[in-house]
């Protein structure tokens, strides 16, 4: 009676599903005619529905495999929606009842546009209830054989991907791997219909092989007694599995847990139809991945959503297709991939072991042949044997002289025992004498106090695989300081702690020194740069001098001549001496700028205003502009841009670069002689500094020859300008860089680096 009354319930839920499809189509047919515009922007919703539950990797490849291919492919925004109905474990008409309405109203307010079915029982179940879930929607169907398509037949505007299981290829793919097998076992689980018609299918190429077997097929088995068969499989047997959803006794199961525990138990290779099985153990098969399985099923869902009519697109099978194998699983059951079919997809293959190591092995392999060789030799001749260890002795006194005549030292520290070895040319550069034994701590404390942060970082370095280079001195010990380029290195094997280092030791005094003085004539050059633009300037610096000295004269002057009044005017004798007061500041300006410019002393590095060096230059130069009738325009950053470095160094470049641009407008018109500087905020903290002008630009000069040494383009010039003011920027850490204008003239522009963040340690 219970049973009379479920089934009147689901005719009852089946005809009122109906009849709410049907009103809920209509509604969406006249809100979307309604509203075209709105309709075309709406997204497509794209519903998957999968037989599987979603434990099995079969059906979750496939899912993802559309779902990426729509995401990549789709112009249209697309929302997708996936239900794991778990048909195959569970067989109830009422809960497909169940599951078609629960489908139904949750999608009630939000209807698909295309339902995507995954697998032939999730197929057979939207036929069944279509017009309960989703009536005169376009159906795309996955992972369906031809003969459930073929049994169901779907309406036309149902299409899909069928799979195909070739069997054939998979046997095909057995027999030129074990060529003398004579058995065959085919394993499947017997639950559902779609089992059933892979098993009718295995048995018609079976029987249409033309190598005939003594095939055992074991469907349907207990799952326990179906391990224990397998493992009593003839070891030179082809067992080949094919979909495994449970036993029958309503143990659920995924092929991928069976192929994983049945490859253990088997003494024969296992060969299966599907991807998942690999790296568990089957050796592989003929098939298609069920990723390209799923994005061949979303191009047939993109077709349709670009307007083509569902009934003409015909079910199609994935061409990608191919031979996949297991590179571990052939190698447990010692089969030859020489044997494989070409073209043959070989999936986690370990490099072996020549072409892992092939260097090395080619390399041992020469050692013992050279060992070979000369134990031989002096097993043949004892005097080759001598002449053989004479000549190595020669070699090492050759790499020695050699190391020694380039004034190299050769070293080598053994971290386990402390000890350092050095060649004797090597001791003689640290002044030690030839028996002195040499350790770390000796070498440390020959080193200079300042560097020998330096050099136990070094050692530090090497010894965790770093090669290193770097420069110390050492304090020899009659007091002499000398200049030494370290190279180490570790041993390369990294798969430990290095418990030797080795290296060179070159003594670069004298290069050192050199260095120092190409420094100092740097600096001498420069400072004469100096003298020599201050030079230039003599005339207007005496006339920026002369003004305040000659207000100073004469308020004093015109003071002296009020106080020898009888009833002297204190008000204007003090507004003369508050002018001489300003005039003396004025002037001791002056002589401080040029003093500054002047003196002699070494670089110091501190915070420099730019803008407050712009209108120090500016000073400076206020009377040979005045003469030159030359105009300045500033356009100072608002934020202050501060660098570090030379104040004196970059004020020398500044008032270099606006002579320069002072020198290019002589022949240019006097209303247009203006000279532009900027300074601003450039990208990622760097500062710029531009100097700019309307002479004669850098058109017809070579840019390469400008900061040459020597090269000038002004006749009474030295060509030394540039390329000292190059040089202090690049000391700096910056670039100068002169470019024409589009407007005429030429612009001068310095970057110069972010200041360091020393703040917090002042």
């Amino acid at each position: 009676m219970k049973s009379v009354d479920r089934s009147e319930e689901a005719k009852a839920e089946v005809n009122l599903g109906g009849i709410l499809a049907a009103v809920m189509l209509i509604a969406t047919v006249l809100l979307w005619s309604g509203v075209p515009s709105c309709a075309d922007n709406a997204p497509r919703h794209i519903l998957i529905l999968s037989a599987y539950n979603y434990t099995f990797p079969a059906a979750t490849q496939v899912i993802d495999g559309i779902e990426n291919r729509l995401r990549e492919k789709s112009g249209r925004r697309l929302e997708i929606d996936a239900e794991f109905l778990d048909l195959v474990r569970v067989e109830d008409p009422q809960h497909e009842v169940r599951t078609a309405t629960f489908i139904r109203e949750k999608y009630a307010a939000r209807p698909p546009d295309i339902v995507v079915v995954v697998g032939g029982t999730a197929l057979q179940f939207m036929m069944k209830y279509r017009d309960i879930v989703a009536p005169q929607v376009p159906v795309v169907f996955a992972g369906v054989s031809q003969a459930t398509y073929s049994g169901l037949r779907p309406p036309a505007n149902v299409t899909g991907v069928l799979i195909g299981l070739d069997l054939e290829n998979t046997l095909h793919l057995a027999e030129l791997l074990q060529p003398a097998a004579r058995r065959l076992f085919v394993i499947a689980s017997n639950i559902t219909l779609e089992d059933r018609r892979w098993q009718e299918t295995a048995r018609r190429a079976i029987e249409q092989h033309d190598r005939k077997f003594e095939t055992t097929y074991l469907f349907g088995l207990p799952y326990d007694v179906l391990v224990g068969e397998v493992s009593r499989i003839p070891s030179d047997a082809i067992v080949i599995l094919l979909a495994f959803f449970g036993d029958g006794t309503n143990r659920t199961l995924t092929g991928r847990e069976v192929a994983r525990e049945l490859a253990r138990a088997s003494p024969a290779p296992l060969y299966g139809p599907y991807n998942t099985y690999l790296d568990t153990g089957v050796v592989g098969g003929f098939f298609e991945t069920f990723e390209s399985h799923g994005a061949a099923a979303a191009d047939l869902i993109l077709a349709i959503g670009a307007g083509e009519d569902p009934a003409a697109l015909q079910p199609k099978i994935n061409p990608t297709q191919a031979f996949y194998v297991d590179s571990k699983a052939m190698a447990r059951w010692g089969l030859k991939q020489s044997n494989l079919p070409p073209g043959t997809n070989v999936w986690f293959k370990q490099p072996s072991l020549w072409e892992e190591h092939h260097y090395l092995i080619s390399a041992v392999a020469l050692v013992i042949a050279l060992q070979t060789i000369i134990v031989a030799a002096l097993l043949v001749q004892r005097r080759r044997r001598r002449q053989a260890e004479s000549s190595l002795e020669e070699s090492e006194d050759r790499m020695t002289f050699t190391a020694a005549s380039a004034n190299i030292g050769l070293w080598q520290f053994d971290r386990t025992t402390d000890e350092l070895w050095a060649t004797d040319h090597c001791r003689t550069m640290f002044g030690l004498a030839s028996d002195t034994p040499l350790t770390r701590e000796r070498f440390v404390a020959a080193v200079h106090p300042d560097d020998r942060r330096i050099a136990v970082g070094t050692l530090r370095g090497v010894l965790r695989g770093q090669a290193t280079v770097t420069d110390i001195r050492i304090v020899r010990p009659d007091g002499q300081i000398r200049w030494f380029r370290i190279r180490a290195r570790a041993p390369l094997d990294r798969g430990r702690s290095p418990d030797q280092l080795s290296g060179i030791l070159v003594d670069i005094t004298d290069q050192k020194a050199a260095e120092s003085e190409a420094d100092q004539q740097r600096q001498e050059i420069a400072h004469l740069m100096r003298v020599s633009t201050l030079g230039e300037l003599s005339g207007a610096i005496a006339h920026e001098v002369n003004q305040p000295l000659t207000a100073i004269l004469s308020n004093a002057q015109a003071a002296l001549y009020i106080l020898e009044q009888s009833e002297p005017n204190l008000a204007e004798v003090r507004d003369a001496l508050q002018d001489i007061v300003k005039e003396d500041s004025r002037a001791g300006n002056v002589v401080r700028r040029l003093h500054g410019l002047l003196k002699k002393e070494q670089t110091r590095s501190e915070f420099v205003d730019l803008n407050e060096m712009v209108d120090s230059a500016q000073l400076l130069l206020r009377s040979e502009l005045i003469r030159r009738r030359v105009t300045i325009e500033t356009d100072l950053a608002k934020s202050r841009p501060t660098a570090y470095g030379d104040s004196v160094q970059l004020q020398q470049v500044l008032l270099n670069l606006v002579i320069n641009s002072m020198d290019a407008m002589a022949s240019t018109p006097v209303s247009q002689r203006r000279v532009r500087i900027c300074t601003r905020d450039g990208p990622d903290g760097a500062i710029e500094l531009s100097v700019s002008d309307s002479g004669c630009g850098i058109r017809h000069v070579d840019g390469k020859q400008l900061f040459k040494p020597f090269y000038t383009t002004k006749d009474h010039g030295l060509g030394l300008g540039l390329t000292i003011c190059s040089s202090i920027i690049r000391k700096h850490g910056g670039t100068l860089n002169l470019r024409d204008n589009e407007a005429g003239g030429a612009t001068a522009r310095i970057t110069l680096p972010p200041r360091p963040m020393l703040m917090a340690a002042q």
